[in-house]
């Protein structure tokens, strides 16, 4: 009984863990107009880190389909 509450302890902390951290924001441009786009940084609360994931991607391919470029930081 013991062991089965630690392992879910365990699980709850890294579920908390997950969704207390952010994701690098990333600027696109797009090459004819050199007009800059970001996408995150994404910070929600409650979150999980693969939801916040999945949003930044939408936003990069969104904007690469509009025919923007990524940029190094």
């Amino acid at each position: 009984m013991f062991e089965a509450m630690k392992y879910l302890v365990v699980a709850l902390l890294l579920l908390l863990l997950s969704a207390c951290t952010t994701l690098d924001p990333v600027l696109l441009k797009h090459p004819k107009t050199g007009e800059i786009a970001q996408c995150g940084p994404y910070e929600y609360t409650g979150y999980t880190a693969t939801a916040r994931v999945m949003e930044q991607r939408g936003c990069i391919e969104d904007y690469q389909r509009q025919g923007y470029e990524r940029v190094p930081r």
